[in-house]
């Protein structure tokens, strides 16, 4: 089935939906096309799945995890790293979402479906940031599983989830908006250069190494740091050693749902630039 038949095929079940539905439901066939379409495209998986393996090779051999005193801490942790290394495919793979589809000339059928544009575009990177974490959370689960048997911890695999809801969902819908808002501006391969770059920025390039502004470590940091510290118990990384010191708190309950509203934030406006830009373009 080639693309432009599946959409039709899509398109027609969003415009029996509605017929006897809502608009969430329109959104929902989006999501569920782009998630089809996103499992066929080989760049995601080039992407993503070779930096997982590295993320779990560090892990699996990493004295720090072992060293955590706590299920809940080890699995926090391992979604740190994973967020850090893996999240950063994701940017790249998904920087095409949003300028994709007038590409392949399927904006008229976009246009007619009941969904707003801001639907069809939260359908569109829902749909493929699931396909592209659905890994990642297979990971997370069976991770969690071995910790529930090796340490002896029936709550193990709850934090798994919990982890990759909270620490590692965000980070990615932050800049997988991020990258496919670029690339409504810039080139496409410009956008994946620049996802990546500002990915470390926000992560790993520390202000304490190099005397340069930088998010990480504070509240604007998609980490996850301050999350996996402040609710799961895991050795922080950078989280309170960002600057300034007023958006840098000491890791707690408090400053990880702090971090994780920021985050979703951040995610809102860049969405809305996006979605100002789309229309502005039709």
């Amino acid at each position: 089935m080639t693309t432009r038949t599946a959409f039709d095929a899509a398109h027609r079940r969003t415009a029996r939906s509605r017929r006897g539905g809502t608009v969430t439901t329109a959104v929902a066939v989006t999501a569920a096309y782009e998630f089809r379409m996103a499992t066929r495209a080989k760049v995601l998986w080039f992407a993503v799945l070779p930096l997982l393996a590295i993320a779990t090779v560090v892990l699996a051999t990493s004295p720090r995890i072992g060293a955590e005193d706590s299920a809940a801490a080890k699995v926090g942790g391992w979604a740190v790293v994973i967020n850090l290394i893996t999240t950063v495919g994701l940017g790249v793979a998904l920087a095409d979402r949003f300028v994709r589809i007038r590409g392949m000339g399927l904006t008229e059928l976009l246009e007619s479906t009941p969904a707003s544009t801001a639907g069809r575009m939260a359908g569109t990177l829902v749909g493929s940031l699931a396909a592209a974490l659905a890994p990642v959370a297979l990971l997370m689960v069976v991770v969690g599983g071995y910790f529930t048997v090796a340490d002896g911890s029936p709550a193990a695999l709850g934090w798994a989830v919990v982890a990759f809801l909270t620490v590692i969902v965000p980070g990615a819908l932050l800049l997988s908006t991020f990258a496919s808002t670029a690339a409504l501006w810039v080139p496409l391969p410009v956008a994946r250069v620049l996802s990546a770059l500002i990915w470390f920025w926000m992560t790993a390039f520390s202000s304490n190494v190099v005397p340069t502004p930088s998010p990480t470590g504070t509240l604007l940091s998609p980490l996850g740091d301050y999350v996996s510290t402040g609710w799961m118990g895991s050795t922080r990384i950078w989280a309170g050693h960002g600057h300034p010191e007023a958006i840098s708190p000491h890791p707690s309950a408090a400053s990880a749902l702090a971090n994780l509203v920021v985050v979703l934030l951040l995610t809102a406006v860049l969405f809305g630039i996006a979605r100002a830009t789309q229309r502005i373009r039709r």
